[in-house]
């Protein structure tokens, strides 16, 4: 790990951060289409 420098290390970190991010938004998404709830956001 010594060869990367600090920003591959945040990089990855932020990375990760935006895949979970999006798969609970995608979840979130999905909850309301299938309860019938989507139309409460708009």
């Amino acid at each position: 790990m010594a060869d990367y420098d600090d920003w591959y290390t945040w990089g990855r970190v932020v990375l990760y951060a935006e895949m979970v991010i999006a798969i609970l938004v995608t979840g979130f998404s999905l909850y309301l289409a299938f309860t019938g709830q989507a139309g409460f956001l708009t």
